[in-house]
């Protein structure tokens, strides 16, 4: 649910300084960067936002939000729905904000 701090413009983007990303990256708004990777442990992801940008806590929490609805939505276009469960992991520290998102597969059909 959003709390109402950002549009939430959310675009994949390639740095212009790398030819191969060796992070996915997404950029939300034109003025935020969130990293992705897959979680090792579990079917997840871990998403880290950097306060440097001026990114709350509260927004990171949005933009995640965000994110998941747009993953879990598209799951769906895959012949597969993601849903999210167990209690998201959330940690933050004057550096980033990181926050790990699990999610279970049930087949559409």
């Amino acid at each position: 649910m959003s709390r109402g701090y950002l549009s939430i413009k959310i675009e994949f983007y390639v740095p212009k300084s790398e030819t191969i990303p060796t992070r996915l990256r997404l950029r939300v708004d034109d003025n935020f960067d969130v990293y992705y990777e897959p979680l090792t442990t579990m079917f997840g992801y871990r998403f880290e936002l950097l306060p440097l940008q001026g990114v709350t806590k509260e927004m990171a929490e949005d933009i995640v939000d965000e994110i998941v609805r747009r993953m879990i939505s598209q799951s769906y276009d895959h012949g597969v729905q993601w849903r999210e469960c167990a209690e998201r992991r959330v940690e933050a520290d004057e550096f980033g904000i990181t926050i790990s998102v699990y999610f279970r597969v049930r087949d559409a059909g």
